[in-house]
């Protein structure tokens, strides 16, 4: 890949979340030790990816290289000594990671500079990252209620994660297949939040993009 920067920063970020997600339906597909290590080890490098990727603040990196041994450590424990209070703090890490990267990417994406292969790459990270978002809302909401979902079997985190994504991803497209459906009132409020925000988001980034465009444009005349 080409050297690090503005015009492609986004690019690395996004094969990250792609084989993040890839990474989750192998360990589905093949659930074993390793696999689980190596989703972790996936997760890690993610977060790394993160700091280079969006050219954050010092205080973002310093965030970043707290949750990576925070996020290791709650692994091994929730391993050793299977609990809820440890799983729970697994997720909410991952939670406030995809949550951070959001608001960072965010302004970038839609508010700075033109229109460009890198900016429309930063729009698919964007959506990946709303989906994620959820993902991990909907496995903290079947943490605390295993009947919340249809479709869906307990199991570990990791060998779940990807059921849930996809189940994520095609309620934020409003493809709604019906195979999983929400059984309780929250994990149907998430689901129709989820919908709502992934058809207002599709929205946004074409007008936003589209403005883009045409400032950029009347620049170049002025």
């Amino acid at each position: 890949m080409k050297p690090l920067s503005r015009e492609n920063n986004f690019l690395y970020l996004f094969v990250s979340l792609l084989l993040f997600l890839l990474s989750g339906a192998i360990v589905a597909e093949f659930t074993n030790i390793f696999s689980k290590g190596a989703f972790g080890l996936i997760v890690v490098l993610m977060l790394i990816a993160s700091i280079r990727s969006l050219h954050t603040d010092k205080s973002w990196r310093h965030v970043i290289f707290f949750l990576i041994p925070v996020f290791v450590t709650l692994n091994i424990l929730e391993h050793i000594f299977p609990s809820k209070t440890y799983l729970f703090l697994v997720l909410l890490t991952l939670f406030v990671f995809f949550i951070g990267l959001i608001a960072k990417a965010f302004w970038q994406v839609l508010f700075e500079g033109d229109v460009d292969a890198n900016k429309i790459i930063g729009s698919l990270t964007l959506y990946l990252l709303l989906g994620l978002i959820w993902t991990v809302i909907y496995m903290i909401i079947m943490l605390f209620d295993p009947t919340a979902f249809s479709g869906i079997e307990v199991t570990s985190w990791q060998a779940g994660f990807s059921r849930m994504a996809y189940y994520s991803f095609v309620t934020l497209t409003t493809l709604g297949y019906g195979d999983i459906l929400p059984k309780n009132h929250i994990a149907e409020f998430f689901a129709y939040m989820e919908a709502v925000i992934g058809v207002f988001y599709m929205a946004i980034i074409v007008s936003s993009l589209i403005s883009l465009r045409l400032n950029a444009i009347e620049k170049k005349r002025s």
